[in-house]
């Protein structure tokens, strides 16, 4: 037997390997998790700014690749993080904006212009998904879509504040 084999024999180090392993995915689905509180329904309004809620529903692929810290920007300014299953909420001034957001980990990302009007809400759901479509599978696609009130609110009851 090589070296390599009975190192690979012994049960200490598999063990270890073991040990090592579970640390590691339980390390990687604490960098996932949103911090904050679960949502406890849309906020009161203000007459002179209007709210923004972005959310990203759980992952159902549940890759390491595809959770961290997603940096959600406004007209070119770190305004958030979303992460896997949470909710951003903004109160902005009315107006047009370029809303972005930067997976982690990845160059891509996804953007919409938005329109914010004061004593309104408006929802955008942030997805992140591999391109199925490519032949190269580490493709993904990045999409912040519009969403009715209602849908919104139904996504939005199972996810947790990306803030604390």
């Amino acid at each position: 037997m090589t070296p390599v084999e009975n190192l690979v024999e012994n049960s200490s180090y598999k063990w270890i390997g073991a040990v090592l392993g579970a640390s590691f995915v339980l390390l990687l689905s604490a960098c996932a998790s949103s911090p904050g509180e679960k949502f406890a329904g849309v906020a009161p309004l203000d007459a002179k700014y209007g709210d923004l809620y972005l959310y990203q529903t759980k992952n159902s692929t549940g890759t390491a690749r595809e959770n961290g810290e997603y940096e959600v920007v406004l007209n070119g300014k770190k305004v958030g993080a979303l992460y896997n299953a949470s909710f951003l909420h903004l109160r902005i001034p009315p107006g047009r904006y370029t809303l972005q957001v930067y997976p982690a980990h990845h160059a891509r990302e996804g953007y919409e212009s938005i329109e914010v009007q004061a004593g309104k809400v408006t929802y955008y759901r942030y997805q992140f998904f591999p391109d199925h479509l490519r032949q190269n599978v580490s493709r993904y696609r990045s999409l912040i879509q519009f969403k009715a009130a209602d849908e919104a609110v139904s996504e939005l009851k199972d996810l947790n504040s990306a803030t604390n």
